[in-house]
């Protein structure tokens, strides 16, 4: 058949993807009641959105590269405290742009591989009369749907960057690094995400088995931090630098033969020869030869996802394990107790919606050890405790309602339960004021450690959490009005990712109040705004909004 049919099959594959990552038809979650190519193209849309959202992020880290590489020594000198050639400035700024493009595209992946196999869309098409060339071909092109945008930008726009900032030639010389990248985030998105289908998703419960859960899914996130990661580590990256000319030959070869410092240098030497570097003679040939061998090791990786992406389609979940006598039993809990319970169960076996409950908590640990690169004082003690806080507040109340897309594999349970929206609006909030004050809790141990005012720190989380849980009921009395009003699931309408922002800003909009009279009336004003906020909102979300 060739490549032109396994493209139309890959078009129609596509859609059923699209469909099920935004509308998980295959999980329980109601139709909505339109035109099924309505349907189609809306979730396309969606899909869109997200990979365009990816596309710029890789274009502003590509672009600002291209800005330092251009700015040339004056910039430098304002950047890098220690006397630097410039050829390993630029080598140290392209390798630490290739290792955020690795990141952010293996991190993107491993969202979407679960909907990938989950979406059943190459099983599907097992049977049909498609030869086995043409369904690889079709399974390969299908995986690289997920990831075109992104791919695009880290192809084309890095060496582009790279060539008008120093040349043509070096330009050109960036193509081989780029696709190394590519092709190592698409086979480590691919390894690590089947790894979780075959053996977390679906598993049975039980303290061992939730451990592996949360242990894949925090080493999923990792990536997401790349970027602050970098900022933090550069000055001393540089630094290291810095010494390499005068380190021992086998010392600063491994260096240079690391991935990706190795194909970093090579924009460098293209456009100034092997003494741009400015290392010792013979080290310019180990990063030629290093940097072959990372390409060739890419193609091979490209290669070998050719044949896997047809396996991994059709992945089964992890088989539960029969549990022990008598754990089929009921165990009726209070039903706000209960939704908590099912999202957190929910969430340690989707990254997505995990992604939701560690990245506020990911960030409380990031702030924390930040604060370790400057000397302890009473001022910066004040700033860390509101900037974790804010952070914290803003991310957890920006989330939070994003779960009632957990609602979709329990609606079908859901509906003949006695279930009231009052019950399922409390969980959710409490979820929300839990990610809260996991990632305050976070915090405040990491400043004991450093600044030994455990009070402050505290009276900052405490003030805000009012806040916090009105912002949490405001967004979910929201949901559940525009339920009744439109006639809509409330999984169905929280799909929209017009619909998220007109619900997400309101609640934003109550977790910043008391941050702002904090600047104004202090500590106390704090707290009573979030005192009078609660006060005020949570009538109306427990009682007219979710009766």
């Amino acid at each position: 058949m060739g490549w032109r049919e396994a493209a139309r099959l890959a078009d129609v594959a596509y859609a059923e993807v699209a469909l099920q990552a935004t509308y998980a038809f295959r999980q329980g979650n109601p139709v909505p009641a339109r035109d099924g190519r309505e349907l189609a193209v809306r979730a396309r849309h969606r899909i869109a959105q997200s990979k365009a959202l990816i596309g710029v992020l890789l274009s502003i880290l590509a672009l600002g590269a291209a800005a330092l590489l251009a700015a040339g020594p004056a910039l430098q000198a304002d950047l890098v405290p220690v006397p630097l050639a410039g050829g390993l400035f630029r080598t140290g700024v392209l390798s630490g742009l290739f290792g955020l493009e690795l990141a952010l595209l293996w991190w993107t992946g491993i969202q979407a591989i679960p909907t990938f196999v989950s979406s059943l869309a190459i099983a599907v098409l097992e049977p049909l009369p498609v030869d086995r060339p043409t369904l690889r071909q079709t399974a390969f092109l299908l995986f690289l749907r997920l990831f075109d945008v992104p791919v695009a930008v880290v192809l084309v726009l890095t060496p582009l960057g790279v060539g008008l900032a120093l040349g043509p030639v070096a330009g050109l010389a960036t193509v081989p690094g780029a696709f190394a990248v590519v092709g190592f985030a698409l086979a480590l998105a691919l390894v690590t995400g089947r790894s979780f289908v075959r053996r977390v998703q679906g598993s049975r419960g039980g303290g061992g088995g939730t451990i592996v859960r949360w242990a894949y899914l925090i080493a999923w996130l990792l990536p997401a931090f790349g970027l602050l990661a970098f900022v933090t580590v550069s000055p001393p990256l540089f630094r290291g630098l810095a010494t390499l000319p005068s380190a021992p030959f086998a010392t600063a070869a491994v260096v240079v033969a690391a991935f990706p410092f190795c194909l970093a240098s090579w924009p460098t030497l293209a456009a100034g020869g092997p003494s741009s570097l400015g290392l010792m003679p013979g080290l310019a040939d180990v990063a030629v030869l290093a940097g072959g061998a990372f390409v060739a090791l890419a193609g091979m990786a490209t290669v070998w996802l050719f044949g896997a992406t047809v396996t991994a389609g059709r992945v089964p979940g992890a088989r539960p394990a029969p549990g022990p006598r008598g754990s089929q039993q009921l165990r009726p809990q209070w039903p706000a107790w209960a939704v908590l319970t099912k999202d957190l169960r929910l969430a340690s076996r989707t990254p997505g919606y995990a992604f939701l409950i560690l990245l506020p908590i990911l960030d409380a640990v990031a702030l924390g050890f930040t604060t370790y690169a400057a000397a302890p004082s009473a001022p910066l003690a004040r700033g860390v405790a509101l900037g974790a806080v804010s952070s914290g507040a803003l991310l957890a109340t920006f989330f939070g309602p994003a779960f009632f897309a957990l609602e979709v594999v329990a609606q079908s349970y859901g509906r003949t339960l006695p279930l009231a929206p009052r019950a399922m609006a409390v969980g959710k909030v409490t979820l929300v004021a839990a990610i809260y004050l996991a990632a305050g809790g976070i915090v405040l141990g990491l400043a004991a450690l450093r600044f030994g005012d455990v009070a402050l720190f505290g009276a900052f989380v405490l003030a805000e959490l009012p806040a916090v849980v009105a912002a949490g009921l405001l967004e979910l009395g929201i949901l559940f009005w525009w339920s009744r009003r439109r006639g809509l699931p409330v999984t169905t309408l929280y799909a929209s990712s017009w619909n998220i922002a007109l619900v997400a800003l309101p609640g934003i909009a109550v977790a910043l109040v008391p941050l702002a009279t904090f600047l104004a009336l202090g500590l106390v004003g704090m707290a009573l705004a979030a005192l009078a906020e609660l006060g005020l909102i949570a009538p109306y979300a427990l009682g007219r909004g979710a009766p």
